[in-house]
């Protein structure tokens, strides 16, 4: 599987914690099958895993559950572009992702 094929696995599951489990350890096993992209996986398996950890064992609202997945496709597009980029574009792109995940998303 690649990051693309997890991706588009996740954009088109349900919005429920189970799909947020499976996309962060596809995430975590990525690190392993391609090391030198392993930040890129990182950053998007932490933010997937927040989620199962803060919400695995409550119920949240559809509409939450559809703007928490709607944020983490976001930065799964985001990361899919900069695997695809060159270095440079790749770096800055995995730190808008990651900046944006640490300052502005409050919910996980």
């Amino acid at each position: 599987m690649t990051f693309d094929d997890e991706a588009n696995r996740f954009e088109t599951a349900e919005s429920g914690t189970d799909s947020f489990k499976l996309l962060y350890k596809a995430a975590f096993n990525l690190m392993t099958q391609d090391p030198a992209h392993a930040a890129f996986y990182f950053v998007i398996g932490v933010a997937a895993h927040g989620y199962v950890m803060q919400y695995e064992d409550q119920g949240v609202s559809p509409e939450f559950a559809d703007k928490a997945k709607a944020t983490v496709v976001a930065f799964n597009k985001k990361i899919s572009q900069a695997l695809a980029a060159p270095p440079d574009v790749g770096l800055r792109l995995l730190g808008e992702v990651t900046s944006d995940y640490q300052f502005n998303v409050r919910e996980f």
